[in-house]
């Protein structure tokens, strides 16, 4: 009997939280807006982790989403992705990246306006800062897109613009010189809602690859919290995020994970604008009306698909899968090889860190055409002795996208002369330019030719007399005397 009960009572305490949290999504924001937290459809695929190449669109809560391979911009997967929905606070991106672009980082400090506050509803994330507060736009940046502080983000539009709406007029203008469709418009730096605030997850992607592409942004986007120093009027204080794919010590967190923005509002429902890295492969995903814990789930479910389309490689990788070997001429008989010798390979200039990013089919064609991207010129002659490590050419590796980079081949061995093989040209030039002597150098060597020619000339010359001295002379002939018959 006390089992009943404990179990109906379990059951209606349950039933009142439920309720509760029915009643609290359904409730209606400032505007009049309610959330309804998507779900998956009755015959979706459950997702397997053992097969995250295995994606479809039934197994992401979001209503809108894709994922992009940052270099190139190729997209690996979209669903619904040019649907017009509302960006809420992944908004800041844009914002970070124009400021970026535009502030002084190191002398900028931005005043806070009374404006900046009062624009932002009690209830909307806050740094918080103080009107009549200066803050370094160093600080500033980074404390808007960690702790998502919208009166941050009115704060800097109104030092960047002037105002609001003149700020405004520049996000719309910088979305358009990136490339974004006519779907995007912006009406604000941080991301509340207004109805003419909109975009799709394609364009927000594109702002992202924009915006990761700055170094100080992808650094400043890359942490869950942020150290602010002190202002004119607070102390220093950590600040802390809501990025919990980034936290260490939240059951969302995925290492992979690199950044970027959050964002919430009931029109907007909950969005993630996430990066992750794997090797040399870079991915951007946009996941736009989803739950709150959806948004974790739904960008690594993007990422561990997108990390096994694509595969990434360098130019000494690919070299490495099929070196070049030559024919050395004058090695010694007792060469274990025979003269030939493989070629390593040594890059140039050893802080280009040249990578190779693309889909399989891509990188399986570099593969096999290798000889057609690349160009090697030879520095020396293929003739022993070679010690270990001498350059025999240059090869140049021409990239699509990342320009060309120059390798060294090299011997991977030495191989030794063969005994009294005649000196190689590089011997003689050697020798050569060693010799501070303007006369040629006399040696035994040097007169053995003339000499034996000399020799051969005299005997020629001798044989020559003693063939003459041996040809039969005419007889002398006695003149015959007269005689007479009697």
């Amino acid at each position: 009997m006390a089992r009943r009960l404990i179990a109906l009572m379990a059951l209606l305490l349950a039933c009142l939280l439920s309720a509760a949290v029915c009643a609290a999504a359904e409730e209606p924001d400032a505007d009049g807006i309610v959330f309804v937290a998507p779900t998956y459809p009755p015959d979706a695929i459950p997702w397997d982790s053992a097969h995250p190449e295995l994606l479809d669109e039934d197994m992401l809560l979001a209503q809108s989403a894709i994922l992009i391979e940052a270099s190139t911009g190729e997209v690996l997967f979209e669903k619904n992705a040019d649907e017009i929905l509302y960006p809420a606070s992944t908004t800041k991106i844009l914002t970070a990246y124009i400021a970026l672009q535009m502030a002084d980082l190191e002398n900028d400090v931005v005043p806070v306006s009374q404006n900046a506050i009062d624009l932002v509803p009690p209830d909307y994330a806050k740094v918080p800062l103080s009107a009549g507060e200066e803050v370094p736009m160093r600080d500033l940046i980074p404390a808007m897109l960690v702790r998502s502080g919208n009166e941050a983000a009115n704060a800097i539009g109104e030092y960047l613009g002037g105002s609001i709406e003149n700020f405004a007029e520049m996000m719309n203008r910088t979305a358009e010189m990136i490339g974004c469709s006519q779907d995007t418009h912006f009406a604000n730096p941080s991301g509340l809602h207004d109805e003419n605030h909109y975009t799709t997850a394609r364009d927000m992607a594109l702002i992202a690859r924009t915006a990761m592409e700055d170094a100080r942004f992808a650094e400043m986007v890359s942490t869950h919290t942020y150290d602010m120093p002190a202002t004119n009027m607070h102390p220093a204080r950590q600040l802390v995020g809501s990025t919990d794919i980034l936290n260490p010590e939240s059951s969302s967190y995925y290492r992979r994970a690199t950044g970027i923005k959050t964002g919430y509002t009931d029109a907007a429902g909950y969005c993630f604008v996430g990066s992750a890295q794997n090797g040399g492969i870079k991915l951007i995903s946009v996941v736009f009306y989803t739950t709150s814990g959806g948004r974790w789930t739904d960008t690594r479910r993007l990422m561990e698909y997108g990390f096994t389309q694509m595969e990434s490689i360098s130019p000494e990788s690919l070299y490495a899968e099929d070196p070049r070997v030559i024919e050395v001429t004058g090695f010694a008989l007792d060469d274990p090889e025979h003269g030939q010798l493989k070629l390593g390979i040594r890059a140039v200039d050893e802080t280009l860190d040249m990578i190779i990013v693309g889909n399989k089919e891509r990188i399986d064609m570099l593969r096999e055409n290798f000889s057609q991207v690349s160009a090697i010129q030879w520095t020396r002659e293929f003739r022993a002795p070679i010690a270990v490590g001498d350059v025999m050419g240059i090869l140049t590796f021409y990239s699509e996208n990342n320009g060309t980079a120059e390798y060294e081949l090299v011997a991977t061995r030495s191989v030794a002369a063969r005994e009294n093989a005649p000196p190689t040209l590089e011997q003689i030039e050697a020798y050569t330019a060693a010799d501070e002597s303007p006369w040629p150098r006399l040696s035994g060597d040097l007169f053995v030719p003339p000499a034996l020619a000399l020799a051969a000339i005299c005997l020629l010359v001798r044989f020559i007399r003693r063939h003459r001295s041996r040809r039969a002379k005419a007889p002398d002939i006695k003149p015959v005397k007269k005689r007479y018959l009697r």
